[in-house]
């Protein structure tokens, strides 16, 4: 198994080999699979078999799989989550496989993949994939390293024709992290509108920036309000283009405004006040309306929680972030 950017960063993926994609970054099964098809024969014919959804019968696969007539399209066929595959299908699908089929196949499995210390690499956990390893070149797509985003800038900026500097690609990192989908986005519409290099970095910071407060005080407003639908839907996509330290330390910023305010009475403190942007600043007096001060003393541990949780490395998915703000924000009484 080879990671994606060694792959990527050396030649195109060659049409004459078939492959088998897993780990968990979806951006990267995409952009693969784009890589592949746009790279097609026009007349190619495109089949997708998801095997675990219940509405694709495998009936259609193995037909897609066993027909080898001279005279049709070649098929480009992409078989998603094989490792649901029964044991059953599974033997089917390889003995069809290696029966000489001239199609192009494309595996995947987006299951996270498993860290051997020993070989210190990354290993396949489900038996089934580890089958199907053995019958096509294995690409690891699982979410980089932030240490290993400068290399995919690089690949992203050359197939964009895109002239970029060291600080072009340090300030993209350090506005979306290892986000796959927002930095390439964000390059493709500077490839579209930018020449010059000096420019590039001015348009990245002032429309990031532009962004990142519009979101901030979005999410803001609804802490103060305690619109809890909305404090999941913009904490999470702060959480995903800027990371969560990020998005804990303003949610903390806020409620200990909110805290304070109470505790004197309703009234905003100077010192506290230096602290938020915005005019959100105008609705914390009556934000301190809308908690009780065990409330506010409970989601200041809970923050202080996710930051020692934060300091120890330990990852915070989305699931348990909703689970975080349901606990704080919820009122269940």
């Amino acid at each position: 198994m080879i990671k994606a950017l060694k792959i990527l960063g050396k030649n195109p993926l060659s049409l004459s080999k078939n492959y088998l994609l897993v780990g968990d970054n979806d951006f990267l099964y995409l952009y693969i699979k784009n890589q592949i098809v746009k790279n097609l024969k026009d007349d190619t014919e495109l089949f997708l078999f998801d095997c675990s959804d219940r509405t694709d019968k495998i009936e259609s696969l193995i037909s897609s799989l066993g027909s080898q007539d001279l005279f049709s399209n070649s098929k480009f066929i992409i078989i998603k989550n094989i490792n649901k595959l029964t044991k059953n299908n599974k033997e089917i699908v390889i003995a069809l496989i290696n029966t000489e089929n001239k199609n192009r196949i494309l595996c995947v499995d987006h299951n996270f993949l498993s860290y051997d210390y020993k070989s210190k690499t990354n290993i396949i956990k489900n038996s089934t994939t580890r089958e199907f390893e053995k019958l096509f070149d294995t690409i690891d797509i699982s979410t980089p390293f932030e240490s290993e985003m400068k290399q995919w800038i690089n690949i992203f900026a050359n197939e964009l024709n895109l002239d970029i500097n060291n600080a072009y690609s340090s300030k993209l990192i350090e506005n979306f992290g290892n986000n796959f989908s927002a930095i390439y986005n964000e390059m493709s519409k500077s490839s579209l509108s930018i020449e010059k290099e000096e420019d590039l970095i001015n348009m990245l910071s002032q429309s990031n920036s532009i962004k990142k407060d519009k979101q901030l005080w979005e999410l803001n407003y609804a802490i103060c309000d305690r619109r809890v639908d909305d404090i999941l839907e913009n904490g999470l996509s702060i959480l995903n283009q800027y990371g969560l330290s990020y998005l804990i330390n303003s949610m903390f910023t806020i409620i200990e405004a909110i805290f304070l305010t109470k505790k004197n009475n309703g009234t905003l403190l100077e010192s506290t006040s230096k602290n938020i942007r915005g005019k959100v600043v105008n609705r914390i007096s009556s934000a301190s309306n809308n908690y009780s001060f065990k409330e506010l003393e409970d989601a200041i541990t809970t923050f202080s929680q996710i930051d020692i949780k934060l300091k120890t490395q330990k990852v915070i998915d989305d699931t348990e972030f909703t689970n975080i703000v349901n606990g704080v924000f919820k009122n269940e009484g």
